[in-house]
Order: C-alpha cells, then structure tokens, then sequence
C-alpha cells in the first residue's frame, strides 16, 4: 500500500480546490458577462432610432368642434408661418373641413416640404376621419404645384378655390393668438396687416 504523507496531500488537495474555484469563477465571469451583453443588447434595442423618431408623426387633431356637421368639402394649407426656429422658417399644413367640424395642424422641417411628405401628411388625415373627403381645395397659387402633386395620388378631388372659409378663419385665428406667443416669431412676417384685413391672400 502506497503511503502519502500528509503534507503531499494537503498540497494535492490545494490545487484541486484552486482550479476548481478558477473554473467556477471563469464560468460565472463569462455568464455574467453574457447577462450583461444581452441585458446591454436589450437595453438597446427598446431605444427608437433617429430615423424612427424623426418618422414620428407630431398631428394634433381636434374632432367635433362645436358640434358641426363633418363634411365631405375639405380645405388645406400647406405654407411657412412667421415664425423663426433654429434659423428656419416653421412650415405648416393645415387641414379642416368647410363646416370647421375638424381642424388637423401639423408642422414640417424645412428640408421636408414637399409633395410626399403632403400626401403622407393627408393620407393620415383621411385614415382619422370620421367623414372621408371628395373634395380638397386649397387657395395658395404658390403652393400649386406641390399641392396638386401631393393630391393626385390621393383618392380626392384637388380644387384651387378662393371658397376656404373655414381655413381663412382659422389662419386669422392662429395670426392674432397662437403665432405672437410662439418663440421666434416675426412680426415683418406676420399676415395681418394693421388694418385687421383677412389674412387670405391668392398668389
């Protein structure tokens, strides 16, 4: 029978105690670390994309207004207002119907006005309505042909008309209480003049 001193043996029993610890220790490190990659991965993941964020649409509706009637007859504006953000020009598409049942506002950067983003703009509004326009007219002759565009792709009569009513009320209403309290506006660039005429102007 083989005899192995005690102090041989205490020493065997060292080292195997001190892998094993190292093994259970490399083990934990790497799961931990996996935790924390996925956790990290997860964390990210839930987090929008630029683009995503800047796909976000930022409409602000507001339905049965004063108890008024939808209407199939819309009215669009689609046009820069006085007021200046980050060195540019705020850009606006308004939409109502003629009984002024709706009114739909949404901004647009400068470097996305054009006919897709006004069509994208007006698909959305339809696919809101409670009521679904046959007609949609718009009184900018400046805005013609970005607007025409946008609306020839859209299940909808376009009509240049100086019959937007409900629109121009709501420009006036929006010169005299929501733009002179909005940071940055200008007044040399405001619709109204001083003698209070309607700020529908046909170009």
């Amino acid at each position: 029978m083989r005899i192995v001193s005690f102090s041989i043996l205490s020493s065997l029993l060292a080292v195997n105690s001190a892998q094993a610890f190292s093994s259970v220790s490399k083990r934990y490190t790497t799961t931990t670390a996996a935790t924390s990659m996925t956790t990290t991965t997860t964390h990210l993941k839930s987090e929008p994309t630029s683009a995503e964020a800047s796909s976000t649409s930022n409409s602000k509706f507001e339905w049965n207004r004063n108890n008024a009637k939808p209407s199939d007859n819309w009215e669009l504006d689609c046009y820069s207002r006085p007021v200046i953000i980050d060195g540019k020009k705020l850009w606006e598409v308004l939409i109502t119907d003629s009984s002024g049942s709706f009114r739909m506002c949404e901004a647009l950067p400068s470097n996305r006005v054009n006919s897709r983003e006004l069509r994208r703009v007006v698909e959305n509004a339809i696919e809101e309505a409670e009521i679904k326009p046959s007609t949609i007219r718009f009184f900018r002759g400046a805005m013609f042909n970005m607007i025409n565009i946008a609306l020839s792709e859209v299940d909808v009569i376009a009509k240049p008309s100086r019959a937007t009513y409900s629109l121009a009320q709501w420009l006036e209403e929006r010169e005299r209480e929501i733009y002179p309290k909005m940071e940055g506006y200008r007044t040399s660039m405001a619709g109204i003049d001083p003698s209070g005429s309607s700020f529908l102007d046909i170009r």
